[in-house]
């Protein structure tokens, strides 16, 4: 199980979910978008469907099933082409935003943090480390999750 769900269920006021997608539903996302990204963000989605974290957003993929109430335009496709229009590289593909942006580097499937530049701050190799090192370590002692 993702660190950050094992977090969500020590303190689950600090975790939002925008509602779970089905697997075959992200499967044909990814067909649609033509892109492929790292199992444990799809797992991420599968059980919660992005939310908000902490004071951070994590998209939620447009699918099928439909957000829970809270959702408000929080969807990943229209961040990207939004960054895409300013400048953002096709090789990076944002799914978080808040104090930095994160995203999947599409070349490598690393999860990285960059500027409002597009510019890498930070590579981790799976969803577990950019947790650790930059959302919990951010915000995990101000929500009791040390």
């Amino acid at each position: 199980m993702l660190i950050l769900l094992k977090d969500a269920a020590r303190r689950p006021e600090a975790f939002q979910w925008f509602g779970g997608i089905p697997r075959h539903e992200l499967d044909g996302w990814l067909r649609r978008e033509g892109i492929g990204l790292p199992s444990d963000i799809l797992e991420l989605w599968e059980a919660t469907g992005g939310g908000d974290i902490f004071e951070e957003t994590i998209y939620r993929p447009t699918v099928q099933s439909p957000p829970c109430a809270g959702f408000v335009a929080d969807d990943i496709e229209s961040t990207n082409t939004r960054h895409a229009a300013a400048g953002k590289p096709r090789a990076f593909y944002i799914f978080m935003d808040g104090s930095f942006f994160s995203a999947v580097h599409l070349r490598d499937q690393n999860f990285v943090n960059l500027t409002r530049s597009y510019a890498i701050t930070n590579s981790f190799p799976s969803l577990d480390e950019w947790y650790l090192r930059s959302l919990k370590a951010e915000f995990g002692k101000r929500y009791g999750l040390d």
